[in-house]
Formats: C-alpha cells, structure tokens, sequence
C-alpha cells in the first residue's frame, strides 16, 4: 500500500526533476544537436479498440494490462496500460496521439518517472476521446486541495481558446501536452501555468523564466500540483 509518505516524496521528487529538466534543457539541446534524434512511432488510425491495443503492444514490446484509474480499474473494453521506458513513451505519444484521438481513442501518459531509480512509464488507452471525461475519470487535482479537478478542466478549456493545444499526459497530479504554435507570448502563458500549478516554480526564481524558455522553444504545456 502507498503510504502518504511515500506519495509525497514522489511529488517532491518529480517536482524538482522536472524544474532540474527545465534548468538543464538549453545545455541538453545543444549537447545532442548533432545526434540524429529516434524518429516518433507513428501508428496508423486503429479501425477499433483491440486494434489500437494490439498496434501499441507491438509497436512497444509491452504487454497491455489493467489500467487503474483514480483507484477503480476499468474494464478490459474501455482502458489498457503499458509499462515502457520514457523514451519510448514519448516517441510513441508524439507520433501515435492524434492519429488514435481522429480515431475515438485517447493514448496518453498516465505516469511519468522521469527515469528515477530506473521506473518505467505508464501509457494508458482508453475508448474514448473526450479529454474532459479522461480527466474527471483520473481525478486530476492538487493533492493539497488548492486546485480541483473542476478548475482544471476549467483553465484548460480557457487555455485552448487562447492557445491550442495537444494534451498527451494526465496523471494524478499533472497533466502535460505541446502548444500546436508557439505561443503569442510564452512569459505571460508561463506566469498563467506558474499561477495554477506554483509546485512547478516553487524555490528557484529563475524557474518561471526557465519555464518560459521551454515553452517557447519547445512549445511545452507542463503543469504538477
């Protein structure tokens, strides 16, 4: 059984693994500007459900298994997960994520390590492609109480009408996608997320400029509670 504990040590653990991925970005993108970066895994549109779980296990290698969320486990005909290491998470997302939504379904991140003590990720599938629906079934929120999951669908719905967006990650705590433009003006959007989400800038003072950095450079939607 997860204790809170142990809870909020991953919170705090991923909070400052993201910001330190943040600090890190301008460095990590001129370290391998030379390396031919793995293409994204570009899966065709699913004509059904087991279609799609059946292209991901074998585009992955990973076998589908339950897919838990917000403590109930749905059913085999309605969500699957697969346990893959980040990297091959994010291929995967950036190549199969809007083909799979045109098509009914939404693959997204469930869980994100960030490769800490070697985890692995969690990708879900579920039957589906309301975003607003996976996010209520998830049950985003601040662990704290401060933001629930009502705001959250709310300021993100706001958010698109501004800034359109691909949301490809909801988890308990985050969500997390790829503005389709780069944004109008990347500080003011980073000061809108900084004041939903203040774990993601919470002691550094360079973190909200860093933030602005990454979403204008690589149009990134990122927000932990």
């Amino acid at each position: 059984m997860t204790t809170t504990a142990s809870l909020l040590a991953r919170r705090c653990a991923i909070a400052i693994a993201a910001v330190a991925a943040l600090a890190q970005a301008p460095a990590a993108r001129a370290a391998v500007k030379a390396a031919k970066p793995k293409a994204p895994i570009a899966l065709a549109a699913p004509k059904s459900f087991d279609a799609a779980v059946a292209a991901v296990e074998k585009a992955t290698g990973a076998k589908a298994a339950d897919l838990e969320l917000n403590g109930k486990i749905l059913l085999a005909t309605e969500g699957r997960s697969f346990s893959v290491d980040g990297a091959v998470g994010t291929r995967l997302l950036e190549g199969s994520h809007e083909p799979f939504l045109k098509a009914g379904f939404y693959l997204f991140r469930h869980e994100r390590s960030f490769g800490l003590g070697g985890s692995r990720d969690t990708i879900g599938l579920v039957a589906s492609a309301d975003r607003e629906a996976l996010i209520r079934r998830v049950g985003t929120a601040d662990p704290g109480k401060k933001v629930t999951t009502d705001q959250i669908v709310a300021w993100l719905a706001a958010l698109e009408k501004d800034e359109p967006f691909a949301l490809t990650e909801v988890g308990h705590d985050f969500v997390a996608g790829i503005f389709k433009a780069v944004p109008k003006d990347p500080a003011a959007v980073a000061r809108r997320c900084a004041e939903l989400a203040p774990e993601l800038t919470k002691g550094s003072g360079s973190a909200i400029d860093l933030l602005a950095e990454e979403i204008k450079v690589n149009r990134t939607l990122y927000l932990i509670w």
